[in-house]
């Protein structure tokens, strides 16, 4: 004879009580499984054919960041399949290093726009891409820019201190931003005291510096009236 426990509220609710976490551990299982089989499987263009943009900042728009990116796209590198923009957290917390770290180290991101310390210390370690010959070129336009801030030099290695050792090469890795005051109102960048720059390893850069120069070029604007107003 088989005794069956009839199925009525009171008996369904003890169920849940005790076993209501497997049904919740089984939907979020499902939901982890889903999005890790989408991000694993969903295309990805290949580094020649996309080129990222990547902003320390609080307050950029990475929504109105890709609709200024976009025309000059479609004029400067229309092969590329993906042009982006993507916000990094800013300042010098832990959990900000570490994420421009692993940006830097895993090959994310091809141009970079850092706060002046994070600059000149990835630059001096020779992460960033020199500049020099594309500006001797005019590939990269940076006329009427001071490009003091932008001039780092090589460190061969640091003491027990912290104090570095110059290798004697110098060389500009970076265009200050200061006066590129067209990316305040165009994607809310607040760019003062900060330097754009291009990954030593961008894998496309037969793309990513004419791009740069463009961006560059966009930049360039009068200063906004709110600006003006604090001064």
């Amino acid at each position: 004879m088989t005794i069956r426990t009839p199925v009525d509220k009171e008996h369904l609710r003890v169920h849940l009580t005790y076993n209501g976490w497997k049904y919740i551990a089984i939907v979020v299982l499902a939901i982890c499984g889903w999005s890790f089989l989408y991000t694993t499987t969903a295309y990805r263009s290949p580094q020649d054919k996309r080129i990222d943009v990547y902003m320390s900042s609080a307050s950029a728009n990475t929504e109105m960041c890709d609709a200024f990116l976009k025309p000059l796209w479609e004029e400067v590198t229309p092969d590329m399949e993906t042009v982006s923009s993507v916000t990094m957290l800013p300042g010098n917390d832990y959990a900000a290093v570490m994420q421009l770290q692993v940006f830097l180290a895993t090959g994310e991101g091809d141009i970079f726009f850092l706060e002046m310390d994070d600059f000149k210390s990835y630059a001096a370690a020779e992460a960033m891409l020199p500049l020099d010959e594309y500006l001797e070129s005019g590939l990269i336009n940076a006329d009427g820019i001071d490009l003091t801030a932008g001039r780092v030099k090589i460190v061969e290695e640091y003491d027990d201190d912290g104090v570095p050792t110059y290798t004697g090469e110098e060389h500009i890795y970076g265009i200050p931003t200061d006066t590129l005051f067209a990316y305040m109102d165009g994607f809310l960048l607040d760019n003062r005291g900060m330097v754009m720059c291009i990954s030593v390893s961008n894998q496309n850069e037969e793309n990513v510096v004419p791009f740069f120069n463009a961006l560059l070029q966009a930049g360039r604007g009068d200063k906004p009236e709110w600006l003006q107003e604090q001064e």
